[in-house]
């Protein structure tokens, strides 16, 4: 719309069209998830996600989840800074041990050249073992064009919201302009909502990595209590927020997996 409004056309002439997922709704378990196993709110915005507290609840989180998924699991995080601070933290608590007792860990690795060789020994370790865990990063090269189809993905854990630097020059002067040409859409600045869905269009790009043809299933998890917000929803697929359910309390979420994965036998 913000392209046809800015160009000074009619927005009436827009009309929108879209198509269900092939998936079925059983298939697939999306969650968003408030709290931690002790009962500390899980919220990864900027002035929360580097305190001890955040990253341990994280770590507890991980634990649990970890033991109810089979197969392949992928956790993406926001960038490649926040992945290396948070494994640093699990490996340093001891976490990323009791992690690799059950399933082996892997890294999405800076340089393409690395690449084909992380999803391989990837793709292994979940053939030969009880699974793997991939810690990924949105936007990097395992969020877009690849796979984690059937075995490979029966999990996708997003940690936090993926937002853009709000600093970026280029950024700020595409929110300006917006600002400027568009004015407001639904009673925000048209900057802002460009900015919130590039987070969403991120997030949406990285959960789809896992379900991929009618037959398969996983289970997809929102780790920040910021995606129940309505208007966090409303800009989820609507294959996955018409069976999105917010889990308040982390208790009721391990029976939840443990049954979704149960049924899948």
């Amino acid at each position: 719309d913000q392209l046809f409004v800015s160009a000074g056309a009619d927005p009436a002439r827009v009309t929108s069209f879209s198509c269900d997922h092939v998936v079925p709704g059983q298939n697939m378990l999306p969650l968003v998830i408030s709290s931690g196993p002790s009962g500390a709110r899980l919220d990864f915005s900027y002035q929360f996600r580097d305190k001890k507290e955040t990253l341990d609840e994280l770590g507890r989180a991980l634990v649990n989840i970890v033991n109810m998924v089979p197969g392949g699991m992928v956790v993406f995080f926001p960038s490649y800074d926040y992945e290396k601070l948070v494994s640093k933290h699990l490996e340093t608590s001891g976490v990323l041990a009791r992690i690799e007792n059950k399933k082996k860990i892997f890294r999405e690795p800076k340089t393409s050249s690395e690449l084909d060789k992380v999803l391989g020994d990837f793709a292994t370790a979940v053939r030969l073992s009880t699974g793997a865990l991939l810690m990924a990063v949105v936007g990097g090269k395992m969020s877009e064009g690849i796979n984690f189809s059937d075995n490979l993905g029966r999990c996708v854990v997003m940690v936090g919201m993926p937002y853009p630097n709000l600093f970026s020059p280029e950024l700020k002067e595409k929110m300006s302009f917006l600002n400027k040409t568009v004015g407001s859409v639904d009673g925000k600045q048209a900057g802002q909502v460009h900015y919130e869905n590039l987070c969403m269009k991120a997030v949406n790009q990285s959960v789809g990595r896992a379900i991929r043809h009618k037959g398969d299933y996983a289970a997809i998890l929102l780790l920040d209590h910021r995606y129940s917000r309505p208007n966090i929803i409303s800009q989820l697929p609507g294959w996955i927020s018409k069976h999105l359910k917010v889990m308040e309390r982390f208790g009721p979420t391990i029976p939840a997996i443990r049954n979704f994965f149960k049924g899948k036998e």
